[in-house]
């Protein structure tokens, strides 16, 4: 193994003698990166790795360690194809070791697999054998960290690549981003309010002024955010060690309230960044939302993809290139024949009242119903600016968002501006490795969601009406659930 480190480029390393032709660890470091080496058996190394980037970092956490390393267990049943199955109580034991250690799987880009034994289809058998698990202060460290399986021909295991770094993209101006903690400072609503009056223009042109003006207030204050709660959690100490009288009750819960709303901020910050929707605004969980961002931001990195050749591309412009060039031939625009005889043939189900109802002219009233109806921090479109912005500065904005909706609505106003939207690729599957398996998404900036929701308003009073009983899903009050059960009664009455 020395040999083949060293032709690797690492000029660092230690290794672990198997037992004849089983087992064996080697872990190679490059020049320049200090490391400790504490303790290793046949089965772990376990070694400190000294970095400068991260250093203050664990300081500032009173951290109590990070740790990384590689695993070679079988979790669950579903990582192994062919052979014997696993004993699922030593399973379940490997997994409550993983839990009670706070170890996280790190997931994995390339194949699935990462041992495989038998020349035969029947005594072929391939497992999920090795497997990155890092704790949540590692994954602090390194949110962009990752494990790639790399191709193997003389062994039965694959090498497993550690990254900690993605590659650099080049300086890029951060987009805008309104952060919902913003909304429970005290001069909050007066800033907003100040810089709102003071833009001239329209709807889009306050909203540019109020991105502006509304950075250089967050970054006044976030200066002293983290002062004032160090300060808070240092002074609780001290008055929690004191003697109880009047004055050092009232003291403490002041100071109490005071760090409980700074740690309410925090909690916001990740909240809107996890996007999981059964948790609700004062679970104090604040290592749970940031665990999940990580391991949300690191699920949504895309290390690698294959091109129309089916060649894998790692470098990130070119599969940017891949991506946009997929787009533009999906969304592509096409001559089609006229398709009026299809029109013509669908069956009026819209009555002259209900007609009446539909183009009659939008009001105020249903504008705010939309806004108010819309989740407070649902993902951000262009302008960056969420639901709860609305929401909460209903009282200032107000006037100029009716304004523009009902101008565009009643009006037919051009609204070409608020009709941009940022695409998101979902994966359908674990470890995408072309286009096809991504399922896209548009996000809408929030006005043009307000218009589409106060239209979809008024269509749902209707709607039953033009979609045929067949169609059991997307329509309130159906369950696509109950297609499945006419399905079985068919396939019972045949039989």
């Amino acid at each position: 193994m020395e040999r083949i480190r060293y032709r690797c480029g690492y000029v660092n390393g230690i290794e672990v003698d198997p037992e004849g032709a089983r087992g064996g660890l080697c872990l190679a470091w490059k020049q320049g990166v200090i490391v400790t080496l504490r303790q290793f058996s046949k089965t772990h190394i376990d070694m400190v790795i000294d970095d400068d980037e991260t250093r203050a970092y664990i300081q500032e956490r009173d951290s109590h360690g990070s740790f990384v390393g590689i695993s070679t267990k079988l979790c669950t049943a579903l990582k192994k194809k062919g052979g014997v199955p696993r004993d699922e109580r030593r399973m379940e034991v490997f997994r409550k070791v993983l839990a009670e250690c706070g170890l996280m799987d790190m997931g994995f880009s390339g194949r699935w697999f990462t041992w495989e034994r038998g020349n035969l289809p029947e005594t072929n058998i391939r497992e999920r054998l090795d497997r990155g698990v890092a704790n949540e202060d590692w994954q602090i460290m390194f949110p962009e960290g990752s494990i790639q399986h790399l191709t193997h021909s003389f062994f039965d295991h694959c090498p497993l690549l550690v990254n900690t770094r993605r590659e650099e993209r080049g300086v890029k101006v951060a987009d805008f981003r309104f952060e919902a903690w913003w909304i429970m400072e005290e001069t909050f609503d007066d800033e907003v309010k100040r810089i709102w009056e003071s833009s001239p223009g329209n709807l889009l042109l306050k909203l540019d002024k109020l991105k502006t003006g509304l950075r250089r207030w967050a970054n006044r204050i976030q200066a002293d955010q983290k002062k004032r709660k160090t300060f808070l959690n240092s002074r609780l100490s001290e008055i929690l060690a004191e003697d109880r009288d009047d004055q050092n009750l009232v003291e403490l819960i002041d100071t109490k309230i005071q760090l409980n709303l700074k740690i309410d901020k925090d909690e916001r910050y990740w909240e809107q960044r996890v996007r999981i929707n059964w948790l609700r605004h004062g679970d104090k969980n604040t290592v749970f939302f940031h665990s999940q961002a990580t391991y949300r931001r690191r699920k949504n990195t895309i290390q690698k993809m294959q091109d129309e050749n089916r060649r894998e591309i790692e470098n990130i412009q070119d599969i940017e290139n891949i991506a946009r060039f997929y787009f533009q031939n999906l969304f592509g625009s096409e001559e089609r024949e006229c398709c009026n005889y299809l029109l013509s043939r669908i069956k009026r189900c819209i009555t002259e009242e209900d007609n009446q109802i539909l183009m009659a002219p939008y009001t105020k009233e249903e504008i705010k119903v939309a806004t108010f109806g819309m989740g407070p921090t649902k993902a951000l479109g262009e302008d960056g600016f969420p639901a709860i912005f609305y929401q909460k500065c209903w009282h200032i904005v107000e006037d100029e968002v009716n304004r523009f909706c009902l101008q565009t609505l009643n009006e037919g106003k051009d609204f070409k501006q608020v009709n941009s939207t940022h695409i998101v690729l979902i994966p359908k599957i674990a470890n995408p490795m072309n286009m096809k398996q991504f399922r896209p998404i548009s996000l809408c900036n929030v006005i043009y969601k307000i218009m589409a929701k106060a239209i979809a308003n008024r269509l749902r009073g209707v709607i039953e009406k033009c979609i045929d009983t067949a169609q059991s899903a997307f329509v309130p009050g159906r369950l696509i659930s109950d297609n499945i059960l006419l399905a079985y009664e068919i396939l019972h009455t045949l039989k």
